[in-house]
């Protein structure tokens, strides 16, 4: 059963906007909508998106064999990865919009029969108890108005000594709340957890934090990149919605640049 109050229906509906698909699939490289790793800093959006995929994986330590789950899977690039890795992935996604375009991607990448996807919500996931070797999320926890709950459910269906590997955009230490209201305000997600917030909800949940990581400097090279690709026409994207939405990454600019948003990468380990 879903919890009550858990902002699922507004994700949902954010996510199956047709001007915010089209942002991301033209804007964010099309196959993953997550915060992308600039070792260099010219990277393009999908460059740093895969890179931060394969970085996460490893850090997890994840490969043949594995069943791993991807709670929140968008467009599945994610699934995908795990696929070449050997694994054996399923997602969710409380998106249909998403669930559709990861499954055409993945029948497209001839993986239709390797990799199920299917509609879901992170609060209340439709598996049994220990079932999964890891669970992957990538900055979605963050549209929960119930984060300790997706902490319990993914505890409970991993196995003893599984990993929850996930990423996340963050409220930094001492920032001005109101400016990180007003970049997530889009988004619809709350603001105020904090890199520590994350290790004591996982913690709560039962698990051991094994790799904690804060990369701030990613997350600004990754909105000031959007920022530079909405100041011109982009194609499939609505002239007007284009314009909205380059105002809200300007706050999220604002907003970064005062450190007042971060970023951050975990695995955690339910304990054997």
């Amino acid at each position: 059963m879903v919890p009550p109050d858990t902002n699922t229906s507004a994700a949902a509906a954010y996510y199956d906007n047709a001007d915010v698909a089209a942002f991301y699939r033209a804007c964010w490289g099309g196959s993953d909508i997550h915060i992308g790793r600039y070792d260099a800093g010219d990277e393009t959006i999908a460059e740093a998106s895969a890179a931060m995929t394969r970085h996460l994986l490893a850090l997890a330590g994840l490969g043949e064999g594995d069943r791993v789950l991807d709670i929140a899977c968008g467009y599945g690039g994610t699934l995908r990865e795990l696929a070449r890795l050997g694994c054996h992935p399923a997602g969710i996604d409380i998106s249909q919009v998403c669930v559709d375009e990861a499954g055409r991607a993945n029948a497209e990448a001839g993986l239709a029969d390797w990799v199920s996807v299917d509609v879901g919500d992170f609060h209340a996931i439709e598996s049994l108890d220990g079932a999964w070797d890891a669970c992957v999320c990538q900055e979605s926890i963050i549209h929960s108005n119930d984060r300790p709950q997706v902490f319990r459910e993914v505890y409970r269906v991993l196995r003893r000594g599984g990993v929850f590997a996930f990423s996340d955009i963050l409220t930094g230490d001492g920032a001005d709340l109101s400016m990180v209201a007003a970049a997530f305000e889009r988004l619809g997600a709350q603001a105020g957890a904090t890199l520590q917030d994350y290790r004591d909800m996982a913690n709560a949940a039962g698990f051991e934090i094994v790799h904690a990581e804060e990369r701030a400097g990613d997350i600004r090279i990754h909105y000031d990149t959007l920022a530079e690709m909405l100041g011109a026409p982009v194609e499939g994207l609505d002239p007007a919605a284009a314009a909205r939405i380059a105002a809200s990454i300007g706050r999220w600019q604002a907003a970064l640049e005062g450190e007042h948003i971060t970023w951050a990468c975990f695995v955690a380990r339910k304990p054997g």
